[in-house]
């Protein structure tokens, strides 16, 4: 049985079932001082991953777009203000771990 101390450094993820993740996530500025994301999920579970995605970041307050492409689908945030990112990463990737 694991216990908590082994828990908070371990590298599997915490949620079971598909990765929610992008398989590539990009940022970039935009002017003033406002930011862009873009997600992007590939393979035959990718728009089911960019959909999930898109209501866990309204969960947390954030409207995303979701369209397809010739490589996958793209979920794509912005513009957004700099805590805004901070948030959408987060809700990207969980909360980093604390020590």
């Amino acid at each position: 049985m694991a216990n908590e101390a082994l828990v908070r450094y371990t590298a599997l993820p915490a949620e079971t079932g598909p990765t929610w993740a992008p398989d590539r996530l990009s940022v970039w500025p935009l002017e003033g001082g406002q930011y862009g994301i873009d997600a992007h999920y590939h393979g035959s579970t990718g728009a089911a991953r960019a959909e999930r995605q898109r209501e866990r970041l309204a969960g947390a307050g954030l409207d995303a777009s979701v369209r397809s492409d010739d490589h996958g689908t793209i979920l794509r945030l912005g513009p957004l203000a700099h805590q805004a990112v901070w948030l959408a990463l987060e809700a990207f990737l969980g909360r980093p771990l604390v020590s």
